[in-house]
């Protein structure tokens, strides 16, 4: 058994809402300290909240998914730095850019992710960041950022946000689309730094195999670390020590 932190599910979904007792009581069972829930919308901040408080595994963050960015306003950033001085709130995110589904345009994307890098680092919180077919776009209103740290959320292989990534000391969460048989991330992990490694689910979405194609859930991570582990030929404890250990690094979990 690993010790695990997932550091972005998203088990406030209504993929849960049946389970989401049972689902949270398997994962502690089995290794999973700490459960990282990222808000995409606005009204996701206090039901995130709510479910820190009843689930002690819980903690969550505040940020708008590039998807909706067009609906952000001066009230979202006020009701955003109202949630960072819960106790149990432990970043910004998800925030990002998306311009393979482009929801929101791409100049309003820019602006509301910039907006909630300079708050992330206004209040020293690290950020979970988002980013599908924008890669330079994203270097560019990073790249200078140098006080800004967190991670990038699902990392598949680029060589741009690596380069980034190593650039400023961000973090690289690897999941799921690491045990996928066609890949990049295969090719490309051994060029992440171990000392910069998270993990995390995307739970829902993106399950691993063997369980590709089912809902995704926090232990799920366990076959991320073995796969990990066999691409590297390292010893899967270790792999998972290092994560866990960067994880309570990165959003300030030394209480776990």
């Amino acid at each position: 058994m690993y010790k695990i932190i997932d550091t972005h599910c998203h088990i406030d979904m209504e993929q849960f809402d049946k389970d989401r007792d049972e689902v949270i009581k398997r994962s502690s069972e089995n290794g999973v300290k700490a459960i990282l829930v990222p808000a995409t919308v606005v009204e996701d901040f206090e039901k995130e909240k709510e479910l820190s408080e009843k689930y002690e595994p819980i903690y969550y963050m505040v940020g708008i998914h590039p998807h909706d960015a067009k609906t952000t306003n001066q009230k979202t950033y006020d009701e955003a730095v109202k949630h960072l001085n819960n106790e149990k709130c432990v970043g910004v995110g998800e925030i990002g850019l998306d311009y393979y589904y482009e929801h929101s345009p791409k100049d309003i994307q820019r602006d509301v992710f910039a907006n909630f890098v300079e708050l992330a680092i206004e209040k020293n919180y690290p950020v979970s960041i988002h980013c599908r077919d924008a890669d330079d776009d994203l270097v560019d209103i990073l790249i200078s950022r140098k006080d800004v740290k967190g991670v990038i959320h699902c990392f598949s292989g680029s060589e741009k946000l690596l380069k980034l990534g190593l650039d400023l000391g961000l973090y690289f969460g690897i999941g799921g689309v690491l045990t996928f048989k066609n890949s990049h991330l295969k090719d490309v992990i051994k060029d992440v730094p171990l000392e910069f490694v998270v993990f995390e689910t995307d739970a829902p979405f993106l399950a691993p195999v063997p369980k590709r194609g089912k809902r995704n859930e926090p232990l799920y991570i366990a076959y991320v670390i073995e796969k990990m582990a066999e691409i590297l030929d390292l010893d899967a404890e270790k792999i998972a020590e290092i994560g866990f250990e960067n994880a309570k690094r990165v959003f300030s979990l030394e209480r776990i």
